[in-house]
């Protein structure tokens, strides 16, 4: 579903939250989430040339200096008094960027599902200068687990629940922030706000006209909100859309890679979710319907660039 520009930022922030609550209850009746099977995929992508924006201002961060990737993570204190205290450290160790994660959130944790989030030490082995993937495919992107990190340390999951469904599919299943707990861990698997709701970023912020990290993929390349500014004065904003469409709904809960597929040129995005922006940086953008994230990666992701599922390296 692509979000019409808007002028007011209050719209922004209702339009975005209104569509994950359409997506959410018009979506097939709940499932046990997160259960341990892992569900099979047959995607077949084309190659397309990436879009690019006319804006000339800076999208966001860019890659290639370590440091700076580094100083974009959270100093991150607790929100919560009846969980563990967060835990977040992201260091140089030569060319690549480390970030070292307990995974607890530093917003406040709102119960969806079953149980409270535990610490789950992880570690990402990201790299300085990404490589571009010569093949991108959607079948390089985990099922379950992490594919990702956000900027407070929390994980950032694919679109997949443990039915191999879509997470949307399990009404109810996530906050408004686009997060849950699970038997892995903390995580979230949309990018979400509301106003008056303590997110990883307040809806002033996301609506501000600033550009929104979310977090860095696990290819290296960074993650943005997909609400951005139409023009350098920002006198409006529009929600990009994805490019991938609901194919077959009968699959949505069930296999939700099989259920859409990618439609060249029908949104604003690649088939990885993401374009390369004027200031020539690619960048992944977070978009409301599937993949929310990411649908493939853009650059090559290393055998120890994410945890393993539960965390630890693997």
């Amino acid at each position: 579903m692509n979000i019409p520009p808007i002028r007011h930022a209050r719209t922004a922030s209702i339009a975005a939250m209104a569509t994950l609550a359409l997506l959410v209850s018009g979506c097939a009746a709940a499932t046990t989430a997160d259960s341990t099977a892992e569900p099979t995929t047959d995607v077949s992508v084309e190659e397309t040339a990436m879009p690019t924006i006319e804006v000339e201002t800076a999208a966001g961060p860019i890659t290639g200096d370590c440091d700076s990737m580094a100083a974009t993570f959270r100093d991150v204190t607790s929100a919560n008094a009846a969980l563990p205290d967060p835990s977040l450290t992201a260091s140089c160790d030569g060319d690549s960027l480390v970030v070292v994660t307990n995974s607890i959130p530093d917003y406040v944790y709102v119960a969806t599902t079953p149980g409270s989030p535990s610490e789950d030490e992880s570690t990402y082995v990201l790299p300085e200068s990404p490589v571009e993937a010569a093949d991108p495919s959607p079948d390089d992107v985990p099922r379950l687990g992490s594919i990702a990190v956000a900027v407070n340390g929390v994980p950032i999951y694919g679109p997949t629940e443990g039915t191999g469904g879509d997470v949307l599919s399990l009404a109810g299943a996530l906050s408004e922030c686009g997060s849950h707990n699970g038997p892995t861990a903390f995580h979230m698997h949309l990018f979400g706000w509301a106003e008056g709701v303590d997110c990883l970023y307040s809806a002033e912020e996301v609506e501000s006209g600033d550009p929104t990290l979310v977090g860095w993929a696990a290819d290296g390349y960074p993650i943005m909100s997909g609400l951005i500014c139409d023009d350098d004065e920002c006198s409006s904003m529009t929600q990009l859309a994805s490019s991938w469409e609901l194919t077959d709904e009968s699959l949505f809960a069930t296999d939700t890679w099989a259920a859409h597929s990618y439609v060249e040129g029908s949104g604003d995005l690649d088939q990885c979710n993401g374009r390369v922006d004027s200031d020539g940086q690619y960048r992944y953008y977070t978009t409301p319907t599937f993949p929310y994230i990411l649908g493939c990666y853009h650059g090559e992701v290393s055998e120890d660039a994410l945890p393993r599922l539960g965390g630890g390296q693997g």
